[in-house]
């Protein structure tokens, strides 16, 4: 029985609330994007996992994280296709979120969307005004820098190496792709053959504003791909009504940092700089099954009771995986380390640690979710640009958690959280 139209799809009563489907391809990613939606009203929710049908929720936004960052294109294309199968045509919108500087399957992931919907086209605009990363003619930029020659073409695990973004994407598909100039995105929306991806120039804030402002002037479209910059010009475009909870007074910080950004270690080494205590977790204190991580969990737990913060990171634990090791290998130890260190995080929290916990790297982040076996989050509200503060319940208490993503944040980020500044 049909019931309305959302953005020109008919909807089902039982899926009338969901107007805005999210797939993000890893946690932070998730959190950072849904959390636009709930600053500006939207009743949001981030899942990590569901049944093989697609969830029946009253949520306005719903954000499911399908983890293909590591994947093969063909992989994460099965994948997300799967999602975007099930949701088409009880959602309003599928967005598919993609990294800020493009890290992941993007042609692969993008392509999926398209192929898995009835929609003509996909409309994605990468750019993220408010760090600093843009779009034009085509090459992403990352202060100022093509991405590829910026700190993510050097990352250890998953360089960029094309900054021209149709380029970049047609290594995983074969699906057309356009370049649309800013200039004529905000003119009128782009005609352009069956099955294309339509990726925009965006320089500025009020680029993207006016690109959202045009593009969604008949209705937002069925598919569009982002990060969370276009999530927040969309949220303000779309207006929500309910009133946003502010988050509860913070104490002191507890960092578990997973990511082996250089972003994210100069703000470890800012941090410990500026009086925070600091433990560097070896590969045998994370990999050796015959010890458990409780006791380690304890004596952290009351480390992180003196002084401002205390910072844990698995940097010494990866260096070997950064040596020469064939890629499954290497994935495999990856993969491995991350769950540790997520196992160590519920451990922690089982011995009683009552300061704020602001966890680095989306696989840190996840290997959490999974050892805590908890599956839905709330995005509360962001802390600075790319830092979110999101709600979980795990062992009958509620928490409050911050994450980000490795490639966030200014180098003293740590240091004002714990001074209040921010």
């Amino acid at each position: 029985m049909i019931h309305g139209t959302i953005a020109g799809k008919y909807v089902s009563e039982a899926f009338k609330m969901i107007k805005i489907l999210i797939i993000a391809d890893d946690f932070t990613g998730a959190l950072d994007t849904g959390v636009k939606f709930a600053e500006a009203g939207a009743k949001t929710k981030v899942m990590t996992k569901w049944d093989d049908s697609f969830p029946d929720d009253n949520s306005e936004v719903l954000v499911l994280c399908v983890p293909t960052r590591h994947d093969s294109p063909l992989d994460a294309y099965r994948k997300v296709r799967k999602v975007v199968e099930a949701a088409d045509g009880k959602v309003g919108t599928i967005f598919k979120k993609t990294d800020s500087a493009l890290r992941g399957n993007v042609g692969a992931e993008l392509t999926a969307v398209l192929e898995g919907s009835h929609a003509n086209n996909l409309y994605f605009i990468p750019a993220l005004p408010s760090m600093n990363r843009f779009t034009s003619g085509g090459v992403h930029y990352i202060d100022g820098i093509a991405v590829r020659d910026s700190v993510f073409g050097k990352d250890p695990f998953e360089p960029v190496t094309e900054s021209y973004i149709p380029e970049l994407m047609k290594k995983q598909c074969s699906t057309r792709i356009k370049s649309i100039w800013a200039e004529d995105a905000i003119k009128a929306t782009p005609s352009c053959d069956k099955n294309a991806i339509l990726v925009y120039d965006c320089e500025s804030a009020e680029d993207l504003t006016a690109e959202v402002d045009t593009l969604c002037k008949k209705g937002v479209p069925h598919l569009l791909a982002g990060c969370s910059g276009l999530a927040q010009a969309l949220a303000a475009y779309m207006g929500f009504e309910n009133n946003v909870e502010a988050p509860k007074k913070a104490g002191t910080l507890v960092v578990v940092c997973g990511s082996v950004n250089p972003i994210s270690k100069a703000q470890m080494k800012y941090a410990e700089e500026n009086g925070f205590s600091r433990i560097h977790l070896a590969e045998a204190q994370l990999l050796d099954e015959e010890k458990t991580l409780s006791s380690m969990a304890r004596g952290l737990v009351l480390v992180s009771e003196a002084g401002n913060g205390l910072l844990v990171d698995t940097l010494n634990a990866k260096k070997g995986i950064l040596e020469d090791m064939p890629d499954d290998e290497r994935e495999e130890l990856r993969a491995l380390i991350s769950t540790r260190a997520g196992l160590l995080i519920k451990d922690m929290f089982d011995a009683g640690l009552d300061s704020r916990l602001l966890i680095v790297g989306g696989d840190t982040l996840l290997a959490f979710a999974n050892a805590i076996d908890c599956h839905e989050y709330y995005p509360v509200c962001e802390v600075e640009s790319g830092v979110v503060l999101f709600r979980v319940s795990y062992a009958g208490k509620d928490y409050e958690i911050i994450s980000k993503s490795g490639g966030f944040g200014d180098e003293d980020l740590l240091v004002k959280i714990v001074n209040g500044e921010i």
